[in-house]
């Protein structure tokens, strides 16, 4: 009988050993089970779902109604130098008749000078009003035919419902002396005046005669003021006051040029 080489053997004892290790860690050993198909197909289905169910309310919703547009702001112009407004006047007790204001501007330096007829039936005067700006001093030489600077008080644009306020010195001029226009813009309306039809604003307020912090005479003014034409086409005045006799005095708008 051959001898076996010891080294030969000790090797092959080995191998056989771990050969045995191996089939006995795999046979004991628990193999993780594989995912699961169905849970993969529950999780897919699931999103598919929700996107459904997403896509279905974003169709179903009314679409959102666009803002309704903002209102149109009406903008002034500035008023400009060689135009030409002529006003038909009617006052209340008649003292005079076939009454005309024409109103002529002109330029005056750096600012507009209005110079001003007044025609009636028993004759004519001739004067200068004063410089269309807002609180310029010619302001307190003027009386009715001063409602021609109102629109140098009012901004470039209003809005119904806007409460404005504006004045100036009443004659005889002096310190805490003034005649103040309180006012608000109550509506915009189409107007007719001789001279055409107008959008304006109207403007309803109460002329204050002031002195010393005290009102000594009231009167109320309704004015039509156009923006496009930055001035009044039609103005009436309810109630006497200091500087004028007639109770009622309405002027509009005969000629633009």
């Amino acid at each position: 009988m051959k001898q076996q080489d010891p080294l030969a053997l000790a090797v092959f004892g080995a191998a056989l050993a771990l050969l045995a290790g191996l089939l006995l860690y795999v046979f004991f050993s628990e193999t993780p089970a594989p995912a699961t198909p169905a849970r993969t197909f529950d999780l897919v289905g699931e999103v598919r779902r929700q996107v459904a169910s997403l896509t279905e309310k974003i169709r179903d919703k009314p679409a959102a109604k666009p803002l309704p547009p903002s209102p149109a702001v009406a903008s002034g112009a500035r008023l400009e130098a060689g135009r030409t407004w002529r006003y038909k006047v009617v006052v209340e007790p008649p003292t005079w008749r076939d009454i005309i204001l024409t109103y002529r501007t002109q330029r005056e330096g750096a600012g507009i000078g209005v110079l001003t007829d007044f025609v009636h039936a028993g004759g004519k005067m001739n004067f200068h009003l004063g410089t269309f700006a807002a609180g310029h001093p010619s302001h307190a030489n003027t009386r009715f035919p001063g409602f021609f600077m109102h629109a140098s008080y009012l901004p470039p644009s209003l809005k119904e419902g806007q409460r404005l306020a504006w004045g100036w010195p009443w004659q005889p001029a002096r310190p805490g002396r003034m005649k103040r226009y309180e006012g608000q813009v109550a509506r915009w309306e189409n107007i007719q005046v001789p001279a055409g039809i107008f959008t304006a604003a109207v403007i309803e307020a109460d002329l204050l005669y002031v002195e010393e912090g005290k009102v000594q005479a009231r009167a109320r003014e309704t004015l039509w003021y156009v923006p496009k034409l930055a001035q009044v086409v039609k103005v009436v005045r309810d109630g006497r006051t200091p500087d004028e006799g007639s109770r009622r005095i309405v002027a509009e708008l005969a000629e633009f040029r």
